[in-house]
């Protein structure tokens, strides 16, 4: 991915550019003619796209010079809202756009609560499940996103059926499953030097090159963020490691200061952070989104813990790669970030609640074959209908039981009656029973 051009800044305009810029300055001052189509251009890229340079340079049809331009949209910006934030010696800012209002206010509306909230719920069981399920995809993703080499469904079947990780790809998404599920035990602890590296830990254990990098903070210079597909390709140079006690202690205190800032945009800035002081040799991208949940929830959005925002991130890592860099390139204006943040946050809370409606239909159907299958117990209709939907695959006892929180012999007797009333047949493998539908149109 090319790396966005570095934004020209405000203070350190050519004397050419100085009188460009007077010139549209004056025509805005004075309301000569042009003014408005000037004010609309400040509105269109200050707020409903809150443009980087490197996407502004190429616009056509804006009879300005661009450059100075730019620095009239630099100029509005600085004396809008933004907000400064000194991390260590360095700087950071961000302005909270009006758009912004908008999607904190839907996640404010549905985020704050369990599922009933969004929907009412058939019973405990299924919000069970849907749980573990929204924690198995964001264990997966996050993983995938930092070099797990898995498929999804390998990795389901990892964590369904507890088994033993056979490599470090199969470690680090079982880390990460365990890691996120115990973050809520650990919700109202203050943010500490300690618990990120505790939580840094029990992401990345045996999962690591050394054990002193799944302790420790880095102690070296040498670890720079690289393209994936070309190594030539720098995208990041992290602080040096000396500065990184500090700034992490910074990041601290922002994170526990009571001073009001959103909370969601707290969890978002505490993730681009973690990301920018890279303060681990390896883990930062797994601790960074694990730190927005932890935040997210001692703040009381319940139900982010069953979002998945590493699942979207990975259907576009080069928008999430160039978020980072946008803010980068712009004199750490972190609004970029927030922006694509929001959005990706909004589009996961959808894509909960569309969850949510289909998963309530499979019940609803799963209870209507249960009535008219007196014999099935609501659990082995689920059971029965989670078949149908795949008619091609084996089910394990462990896996059923994973899936369905209940205990072995309770899985192996549901499918045992479900293969004695005949819809589904029995496979031995080794020294373990599979199930698979029999007849397709049932």
């Amino acid at each position: 991915m090319k790396i966005p051009e570095k934004a020209p800044g405000l203070w350190t305009q050519a004397d050419d550019d100085k009188k460009e810029f007077s010139k549209i300055l004056n025509i805005l001052n004075n309301r000569e003619p042009g003014h408005e189509e000037i004010q609309d251009i400040i509105k269109k890229y200050n707020d409903s796209e809150y443009i980087h340079w490197d996407d502004f340079k190429r616009k056509k049809n804006i009879p300005y010079d661009l450059k100075a331009l730019w620095y009239v949209l630099k100029t509005y910006r600085s004396t809008a809202n933004e907000i400064p934030l000194k991390i260590g010696d360095e700087y950071f800012r961000y302005t909270l756009l009006k758009k912004f209002q908008q999607g904190l206010h839907y996640l404010d509306i549905n985020s704050p609560g369990d599922l009933d909230f969004i929907n009412e719920m058939p019973d405990e069981r299924a919000k069970t499940q849907y749980l573990r399920e929204s924690l198995e995809q964001e264990a997966i993703y996050s993983s995938q996103l930092e070099g797990a080499a898995t498929t999804r469904a390998v990795a389901t079947k990892l964590l369904r059926e507890n088994k033993k990780p056979k490599n470090r790809s199969e470690q680090m998404i079982v880390n990460n499953y365990h890691t996120i599920k115990d973050l809520k035990d650990i919700k109202n602890e203050p943010l500490t030097p300690g618990l990120i590296l505790r939580i840094h830990r029990d992401i990345t254990t045996n999962t690591l090159d050394s054990k002193e990098d799944e302790e420790n903070f880095r102690n070296s210079d040498e670890i720079e963020v690289r393209d994936k597909r070309d190594h030539n390709i720098t995208y990041h140079k992290p602080p040096g490691y000396g500065k990184v006690p500090e700034m992490i202690e910074d990041l601290c205190k922002f994170a526990n200061d009571e001073e009001f800032v959103h909370p969601i945009v707290k969890a978002i800035i505490i993730h681009f952070l973690i990301g920018y002081i890279h303060p681990f040799n390896d883990g930062n991208g797994r601790t960074a989104r694990a730190l927005f949940y932890w935040y997210a929830l001692k703040k009381g959005y319940e139900l982010f813990e069953y979002l998945s925002i590493s699942k979207i991130f990975l259907d576009s890592p080069a928008r999430y790669t160039r978020a980072f860099l946008l803010t980068e390139t712009d004199e750490n204006d972190m609004t970029y970030f927030i922006d694509f943040n929001l959005k990706i946050i909004t589009k996961s809370m959808d894509n909960l609640t569309d969850y949510i409606a289909e998963k309530q239909k499979e019940q609803k159907d799963a209870l209507l074959m249960a009535e008219k299958n007196p014999v099935l117990s609501f659990r082995e209709a689920q059971i029965l209908k989670d078949m149908i939907s795949k008619p091609d695959k084996y089910f394990s006892v462990s896996e059923v039981a994973g899936k369905y929180k209940t205990a072995l012999q309770t899985a192996r007797k549901d499918l045992q009656k479900l293969e004695s009333l005949g819809y589904i047949r029995i496979r031995a493998d080794k020294n373990r029973q599979l199930f698979i539908l029999i007849n397709k149109d049932r």
